[in-house]
């Protein structure tokens, strides 16, 4: 699927989920309605979008030039995700702290509050 990326408006977008994650004025970091929101996106290179949708079955397109990626050796894991078990941890804990600001239990959490986890051996 192709989105013409001139007919999308990222500014509204930018916005409105900045104020669903919960940044909605410079004492949380970020007026979601007053701050600067400067676009800097263009077309996907023509190499990139042929190798990825040019005559392919659905179950064989690409994801193209965009990605995550992160790892190191371990041998713990999810066997659900099957991401490594801190990562997930880490996660669930943003999660809970998510649900604890957003109800207010926790007021000074803020919207970019982080996790840690710590795995020695």
């Amino acid at each position: 699927m192709s989105v013409d990326v001139e007919s999308v408006n990222l500014e509204q977008i930018v916005r409105k989920v900045l104020r669903e994650i919960g940044f909605t004025s410079e004492e949380v970091g970020i007026d979601c309605d007053n701050c600067q929101v400067i676009i800097n996106v263009h077309k996907q290179s023509t190499e990139i979008a042929d190798a990825v949708h040019t005559e392919k079955e659905d179950l064989d397109m690409g994801a193209g030039d965009q990605g995550l990626m992160f790892g190191y050796a371990t041998d713990e894991w999810d066997t659900k995700t099957l991401h490594p078990y801190s990562h997930v941890l880490a996660n669930q804990l943003c999660e809970e702290m998510a649900i604890q600001r957003k109800n207010g239990d926790i007021p000074w959490l803020r919207p970019d509050c982080k996790s840690q986890v710590i795995v020695e051996y």
